[in-house]
């Protein structure tokens, strides 16, 4: 699908669950502790890599025990550190994380001493082999550097920001970037108490970005770089299990529906469900684990003009799968006429009505609507249809 770069720390979450958030000089028992990856950017290229994107993050990192468990985290999650930069001194940052189950919400303190990326060490990277950048709003002039850089290198490849706090040259951030998220602290820091009026002012701002901003229990709201407004409400009632990383997989969802054509309006929605979906997991791995169905891949990663071979455990006979108008559809890798693979299959119109697919063997042409031989050898056979599910996301699942 697409490279991601994305630029900002990333820290060790320490988690302690507890029953409910203490009183002041208490003394209690714990339900339980884990760590955890943490960071906004590394939270939301781990979502991102879920969805099938080649995830890699620049940022800094220390080579203390606990750098050399970071590091060992990030192989897991299948995040790409080869543009990190390696500091001397310092230490690995933590973030002590208290999550009260009755409520759901939780306290942090952080702790951090380990020097920022600098211009320096970005400026060695070739962002020109990323389809998107994504950066946190950090030591901004910095940032304020490597985002003028990445202008000069970068020619149609989409850049988003997180402002999550208020910092130092923030209005000129602003100005060079597509995708603008922000957070509610910053907004009602700013003065807003309503996310309208406050995007409003931001994209008069930033009038060519298309703007974010998550509002808590109320939904979240955007607005696209024709002033025009939106919003999705959040569902109700939903039982809140862990809210941390909430804001950074809900940046993920509308950076993945931007990435696949989505409106500004369809991938706000596209982040709202999915930051739904992880507030009622513990943690951000395995979004997708408990839907009871073989995730296969996402439409978007599909070959456009020929058959896409999977292999399912447990199968004798691989899945062929083929794009379909804006869908797919799939099929049992097997020519009727004499029970050989399609793996070279390729799309081909016989003619302007009819798309089909042919067996490279002996030129069976099969329908792509419907799997059925319109030419050839088996000519009224048909190819057998596995049903599939495919959600909002693009995600395509064995039904």
């Amino acid at each position: 699908m697409a490279k991601i770069l994305g630029i900002g720390n990333a820290l060790i979450d320490q988690i302690t669950q507890i029953a409910t958030y203490p009183e002041e000089d208490s003394e209690f028992r714990c339900l339980g502790m884990y760590e955890a990856l943490g960071g906004n950017t590394i939270n939301t290229l781990s979502v991102l890599r879920q969805l099938n994107h080649e995830t890699a993050w620049s940022g800094t990192y220390a080579k203390d025990d606990a750098g050399i468990k970071l590091l060992k985290m990030l192989d897991l999650a299948q995040i790409d550190y080869q543009q990190a930069q390696l500091v001397r001194g310092g230490k690995t940052p933590i973030s002590s994380i208290w999550l009260a189950e009755d409520t759901g919400s939780r306290t942090i303190a952080h702790f951090r001493d380990l020097a920022e990326l600098d211009f320096e060490h970005f400026a060695k990277i070739e962002i020109e082999n990323f389809d998107w950048l994504h950066f946190e709003a950090r030591n901004s002039e910095a940032v304020n550097a490597m985002l003028n850089l990445a202008k000069c290198f970068l020619t149609t490849q989409p850049i988003s920001l997180e402002i999550e706090k208020d910092r130092p040259l923030l209005a000129q951030l602003m100005t060079q970037v597509n995708v603008l998220f922000f957070s509610r602290s910053y907004a009602q820091q700013q003065g807003y108490s309503d996310a309208i009026t406050f995007l409003t002012a931001m994209h008069k701002l930033a009038p060519n970005a298309q703007l974010f901003c998550g509002w808590g229990s109320d939904g979240a709201y955007a607005m696209d770089n024709k002033g025009e407004s939106h919003f999705v409400a959040a569902t109700q009632n939903i039982k809140v299990v862990d809210t941390i990383g909430a804001g950074d997989t809900f940046n993920a969802g509308v950076i993945d529906g931007l990435i696949r054509g989505h409106s500004t309006a369809e991938a706000l929605k596209l982040g709202v469900e999915l930051a739904e979906r992880k507030i009622q997991q513990k943690g951000l791995n395995k979004l997708f684990a408990n839907d009871n169905k073989m995730h296969l891949t996402n439409i978007a990663q599909l070959n456009a003009y020929k058959g896409n071979i999977f292999h399912v455990e447990g199968k004798a006979e691989s899945l062929i799968l083929v794009k379909y108008q804006n869908t797919a559809r799939a099929y049992v890798n097997n020519c009727p006429h004499a029970n050989v693979p399609l793996d070279n299959m390729y799309k081909v119109e016989i003619d302007p009505r009819t798309l089909t697919m042919k067996c490279s063997v002996h030129d069976a042409f099969f329908r792509v609507e419907d799997g059925f031989c319109v030419s050839g050898p088996c000519q009224n056979q048909a190819l057998k249809a596995v049903p599939i599910i495919i959600d909002d996301l693009g995600n395509i699942f064995l039904a």
